[in-house]
This record gives structure tokens, C-alpha cells and sequence, in this order.
């Protein structure tokens, strides 16, 4: 496999994680999704065909895990590690779970990251009605999207239906930040 740009890079690991629905702001499972250890392998080995370093496949292999609902084997990859992707990916892990109070002090431990301003100018294009865009409106109210205040939306919708408009754009929200992550990760 010889892609040479980052658009590439990323459309490579899409090819292999993209699934037939999003993945719910809970812990799943969801239909269409990978077993682990096939997803694992076939990750790995993609990232030593995108000459991604160990510590970079480490990260993307438990985002792409994370990504299919497989949230221990994530949250073993990123248990340990003290690094800002390390710390978001460990975030995420937590408020899917959903632990929001452990999600929190694992988005403060992450700081400022730049996927969050990359998305800012996204989060109202996912929001679409009217209910979402005023929502959309306070997620960025700082100048940049702030993940404690998705955490706390998410708390709020916790046990809506998937067919709630609200749910619906913070699933949207939720891929955008998959996304954002490994575009950050194979750009790096």
C-alpha cells in the first residue's frame, strides 16, 4: 500500500473502520461492527503499511477499537498511557461507558487539544435543527468546542432514545472526534 499524503492516510484507515451506523454515545455493542482481535491485526498491520511509529499505532489501533464498541481492549491500550492522545482516547472511553465524572478528570488531563478547535467550525454545521443548533451554540461558547460541556450534554441525553434529535447530533459529534483524532494521529 503506498499512500504518500494524509488524506490518503486517514481514507485508508476509514476504508477499514467505517461501519454501517455510528457508534452510539453508550458502550454498545451495535450490529456491522469488527470482532476485536481481526480488527486488531488487520489495524496493526495497516499502520506498519502507513509507517506509523509503535507509540502512534498504540493510539490508533484503540481508537479504531473504541470505535467498535470494544472498549476494554481500548481501555487496556490507553490505561497506562500519559500523553495528550493517550488521555483523549481514555476519555472517551469513560463517557461512553458511561462514567462522566472519570470522563471529566480524563478530558482535563488532556488540555487544550487542537482536534478541538479543528471541529469547532463543524459543530454547528452538525447541528441542523433547531434543538441541536442552540445546544451546537453552547459547546462552543468558549471560541473553540469544549469537551467537558459535550460530556455534560451527553449526560442529559444518557437514556434518550437513538431517534432523539439531540442524541442523533451527538452521535454526529462523537464520529467528527473519531475522525479529528486520527487525521491528528496519522498527520503527527
Amino acid at each position: 500500500m503506498t499512500c504518500t499524503t494524509t488524506p490518503e492516510r486517514v481514507a485508508a484507515l476509514w476504508n477499514l473502520l467505517r461501519t454501517p451506523e455510528l457508534p452510539d454515545l453508550e458502550q454498545g455493542p451495535r450490529p456491522g461492527v469488527s470482532p476485536c482481535r481481526p480488527l486488531e491485526v488487520r489495524l496493526r498491520s495497516l499502520c506498519g503499511d502507513l509507517a506509523l511509529g509503535p507509540e502512534t499505532t498504540d493510539r490508533v489501533v484503540a481508537a479504531g477499537l473504541l470505535y467498535h464498541d470494544h472498549h476494554n481492549e481500548a481501555h487496556d491500550l490507553v490505561q497506562d498511557m500519559i500523553d495528550a492522545e493517550g488521555a483523549l482516547i481514555h476519555a472517551i472511553v469513560h463517557r461512553r461507558e458511561p462514567d462522566f465524572w472519570n470522563a471529566r478528570y480524563w478530558y482535563r488531563r488532556v488540555g487544550d487539544h487542537p482536534i478541538y478547535r479543528q471541529l469547532t467550525p463543524r459543530v454547528i454545521q452538525l447541528a441542523g435543527t433547531d434543538a441541536t443548533t442552540g445546544l451546537a451554540k453552547r459547546l462552543v461558547l468558549s471560541g473553540t468546542l469544549d469537551p467537558l460541556a459535550v460530556v455534560d450534554a451527553l449526560e442529559t441525553v444518557v437514556r434518550q432514545p437513538a431517534t432523539d434529535p439531540v442524541v442523533l447530533f451527538l452521535r454526529r459529534l462523537q464520529h467528527a472526534e473519531f475522525e479529528a483524532l486520527l487525521d491528528h494521529l496519522v498527520a503527527g
